[in-house]
């Protein structure tokens, strides 16, 4: 937000919220800042400065500024020299000191809404492309149901993934499988609206919803199992939360056939359970099992040792690395990156 815009939205809101025009000030207060081409959320929240708490202290602040401005002295508390004013000098003092006061307090709360937004660090390049990212997706879902739109906006918020992937999304054709809506791909197409994008799930709900948001991309999605999609030559693999589907042996397997099927200088990027965090992993794997339960998949998730999902890795000649992530939920994984050596 600039500065100075803001700070202009406040003066508005905070000056309409302390002169005496009750009952309007709202809307007087959005229909300068649609005027002033100001933000309106901003003008309209700065109005309340005048609310049930701080009204009767600006009135009277107003009556003592308006008396010392007329008078050049503060209105007299003693019950003699109250009982000694007039109602209409006192009326006219108040309504000249409440115009001061909201010129003054506006003039205050404009400076230091200026200076802080200009002294407050700036993002980092990370931090300003996810929300770039966040903002693209969440325009490509505005008009899916509720429950699906919610889903999505709070998956963005909360789950720190989509930052390792804005690190390094790789170059080339992408594979999301278990894609779900398809946000992670979205967050591709974000950067790169041409790129080619594949995805597959076995909801046929999510991959409904997730075609009818990203219509018009190179994005082709199917409701298949992961175990038996067809890869494509590619430049970046994603799996996501679903490796502790499989058995082992099928875990193993479709690391490899990944790895046979990235380009080289490629990436595969998986992300499992973290079984060595304490409390945070028995609650990983207890969220993990109740999804199982709940989809009556007769067992719980399968999850391997970091040594045992290197194996298939190094093995295939990848140059593999891992690092522990918590989301902003109380969630423990481990997120693999194995990268196919380029061609000398």
């Amino acid at each position: 937000m600039d500065p100075r815009h803001a700070a202009a939205a406040v003066f508005v809101g905070v000056f309409i919220g302390i002169v005496p025009i009750y009952g309007l000030q709202s809307v007087i207060a959005i229909g300068l800042a649609v005027a002033l081409k100001l933000n309106k959320p901003l003008t309209f929240a700065a109005t309340f400065i005048n609310n049930p708490f701080l009204q009767p202290l600006l009135i009277f602040s107003g009556l003592q500024l308006g008396h010392a401005l007329a008078k050049g002295r503060l209105l007299p508390l003693t019950p003699a020299e109250l009982a000694s004013v007039k109602l209409s000098d006192q009326l006219a003092m108040w309504l000249t000191g409440t115009i001061v006061l909201a010129v003054l307090a506006a003039t205050v709360a404009a400076l230091l809404t200026y200076l802080l937004l200009r002294l407050r660090p700036r993002p980092s390049p990370v931090r300003t492309a996810r929300r770039a990212c966040v903002r693209f997706v969440n325009s490509r879902f505005q008009n899916a149901a509720s429950s699906d739109r919610g889903f999505a906006r709070w998956k963005m918020r909360l789950d720190r993934i989509f930052d390792v992937l804005l690190e390094d999304s790789g170059h080339g054709a992408a594979v999301d499988l278990g894609c779900g809506y398809g946000l992670a791909l979205g967050m591709l197409a974000a950067r790169d609206p041409k790129r080619r994008l594949t995805g597959c799930d076995l909801d046929s709900h999510r991959i409904d919803v997730a075609r009818q948001a990203f219509r018009g991309l190179d994005l082709e999605l199917a409701v298949a199992d992961v175990r038996e999609f067809p890869l494509p030559p590619c430049g970046l693999i994603l799996i996501f939360d679903v490796l502790q589907y499989l058995n082992a042996a099928e875990q193993r397997a479709l690391l490899s056939r990944c790895c046979a099927a990235l380009l080289p200088g490629g990436m595969l990027l998986f992300r499992i359970p973290d079984r060595e965090r304490g409390v945070f992993s028995r609650l990983s794997l207890a969220l993990d099992g109740a999804i199982f339960r709940s989809a009556k998949l007769g067992r719980g998730p399968v999850v391997l040792s970091a040594a045992e999902y290197r194996q298939p890795l190094e093995a295939a000649g990848m140059l593999v690395s891992e690092r522990r992530m918590r989301n902003r939920l109380p969630l423990a994984h481990l997120v693999f990156s194995a990268r196919k050596p380029a061609e000398a």
